[in-house]
Order: structure tokens, then C-alpha cells, then sequence
């Protein structure tokens, strides 16, 4: 197998979290990109990246391909175009969000062309490229990987066979996704109860308090100024969320916290918020209340 640390390096999907994986590793290697998305792939070649007409053109290009795709249905399609070509790439590292259970069945796939498959999610948010943490599910060459990962993450832990990277980020992002919805909670009831929520979010942010989460710090002070331009979409969150409940009833674990997060995020997306920050699920409280969670409101 060609070692992942050299060679030329496929990038498929530039959305928010692909394109500064991209973008980061083009700034020491030769990388070709591929995205169905016009606007995408000009970001991609404006990071200095090779754009890719076609899936298959990628393929035939690179010995490595990254996938930073939305969902599992989607990383599927991607490796049936990749995994057809004669001399497919010898590994593909799968940063997508998700299930275990898809990631055993991708590998499976790879394997009988003679790919390897890792699956590698990315614990962080986009502006800390350079500084994630990647936990791997599956085997190969960890210097390798390490290397080719530098660019994009401070630290790459294997945590087991494939499905536990997938794993670890599904339950990673079960707790994100309980944050997101009891965060959105925490600002209603604040202003409902009379209490301007620029306040409550200006007095606890940095009072060292356990209840003040990374997520709280990024997502509170913009949802009280009523900024919803997405960082991390709540269509998103609410397909993560829905991943970590499949995991634990698959699991055998009940889960009524998570499964109430969820119910309020397929609300929010229900109501049309789904492309805006998942904080925005704010919106379904404030009509159910009838009170405007705002700063000076």
C-alpha cells in the first residue's frame, strides 16, 4: 500500500469542515479536490488546490482520498465511483459524521478492492483547524497517518478497530448535541422569568462556573444578539443527535435526555431553522413561550 504520508492527496467534500482540511493540507503537499458545488470547488482552488472535474478523474489522481461528506448515504455513492476506477486509491479516510455501523460496512467495501478505510472524525470546530483532535478507528500505518494529518490535527489517537473513531464522535457529539438544547433552554427561561439574557450570558460566561461549556461560550453571546449565520448548521445537529439515539438503542441504552434534545431539534428543524446555527433552535422556545430571547429585550 502506498504510504499515506506521501503521494498526491484527494480532498471530496469542501463544505465546512473539508475545506479547511483541504485548504490546510495543500499548504505543504500537491492536493486535488472534488465538490458538485460550484462556489466549493472555486474555494478549493483558491486555497491552492487542483480541482477534480469528476470523482473518477480524483481517483485515477491521488493515492489517498479524505471524505468530508454529510452523511453515510452520501459517503456511499462517493465510493462507488472511487472504489470502480482500475488501480483505486490504497486508503480512504473517512472524516464524515457517521454511524459505526456505516463505517464497518465502508471499510468492508474498500477492502475488497484492496483499499484500506479508516474512519477519522474530526473533534473540533472549523476555525481550530490545526488544532483537532482525529480519533481512528481501524489499521494502518500510524506514522503515516500521522503525518498526513499534521497539517489539519494537534493530536490523531487510535481508539480501535473500525467504528470506534465513528463511535467516539457520534457520543462526543450526543453531548453537544444535550449542550445545544439546554443552552437554547437556559437563555428562554432566563427571559421569560424577567431577566434580560445579555446579562445571565454576560454574568456566567466567564464565572468559571461547571455549567459553561465551549459550546455555551461560542453559541450564547450570538444567540442573544440574534446571530444565527451557521457554524454548525442545526440540520446537522439534529442528524448527529439522531445518530448517537440509533447508536444507544442499538446499544441497549436508554437515552431520554438525548431523545428529548432531539425531538427539539427536529422542531427546530421542522420550523425551517435547519440552515442556521443549531443554536437557532432558540426560535421554537420563543414562539412557544411568546417571549424574544434578546439582549436588552
Amino acid at each position: 500500500m502506498t504510504s499515506s504520508s506521501s503521494g498526491v492527496v484527494g480532498v471530496v467534500g469542501l463544505g465546512a469542515m473539508g475545506g479547511p482540511i483541504a485548504a490546510a493540507l495543500a499548504a505543504d503537499r500537491r492536493v486535488v479536490v472534488h465538490d458538485p458545488s460550484p462556489e466549493a470547488a472555486a474555494r478549493g482552488a483558491a486555497s491552492g488546490c487542483e480541482v477534480a472535474p469528476s470523482l473518477a478523474d480524483l481517483a485515477e489522481a491521488v493515492d489517498t482520498v479524505l471524505l468530508s461528506l454529510p452523511d453515510a448515504t452520501v459517503v456511499a455513492g462517493v465510493l462507488g465511483v472511487l472504489l470502480r476506477v482500475g488501480a483505486p486509491p490504497a486508503l480512504v479516510v473517512d472524516t464524515s459524521t457517521i454511524g459505526p455501523a456505516d463505517s464497518r460496512s465502508h471499510a468492508a467495501r474498500c477492502a475488497e478492492r484492496g483499499t484500506a478505510y479508516v474512519d477519522a472524525p474530526v473533534l473540533g470546530r472549523p476555525a481550530a483547524v490545526g488544532r483537532w483532535t482525529i480519533p481512528v478507528g481501524g489499521s494502518t500505518p500510524a506514522q503515516g497517518l500521522d503525518a498526513l494529518l499534521a497539517p489539519v490535527a494537534a493530536r490523531v489517537v487510535p481508539v480501535g478497530a473500525v467504528g470506534a473513531g465513528a463511535t467516539v464522535k457520534v457520543v462526543n457529539n450526543q453531548m453537544l448535541a444535550i449542550i445545544n438544547a439546554g443552552t437554547a433552554e437556559a437563555l428562554a427561561v432566563a427571559a421569560a422569568a424577567g431577566l434580560d439574557p445579555g446579562v445571565f450570558v454576560d454574568t456566567v460566561i466567564d464565572s468559571g462556573a461547571a455549567s459553561v461549556s465551549g459550546l455555551f461560550r461560542d453559541v450564547a453571546p450570538r444567540a442573544v444578539d440574534g446571530d444565527y449565520d451557521p457554524v454548525f448548521s442545526l440540520a446537522l445537529m439534529r442528524k448527529d443527535n439522531a445518530l448517537a439515539v440509533t447508536l444507544a438503542e442499538a446499544s441497549g441504552v436508554p437515552v431520554p435526555v438525548s431523545s428529548a434534545a432531539l425531538a427539539l431539534h427536529a422542531d427546530g428543524v421542522e420550523a425551517g431553522l435547519g440552515a442556521r446555527d443549531s443554536i437557532a433552535v432558540l426560535g421554537v422556545l420563543e414562539e412557544a413561550s411568546g417571549v424574544v430571547v434578546r439582549r436588552g429585550g
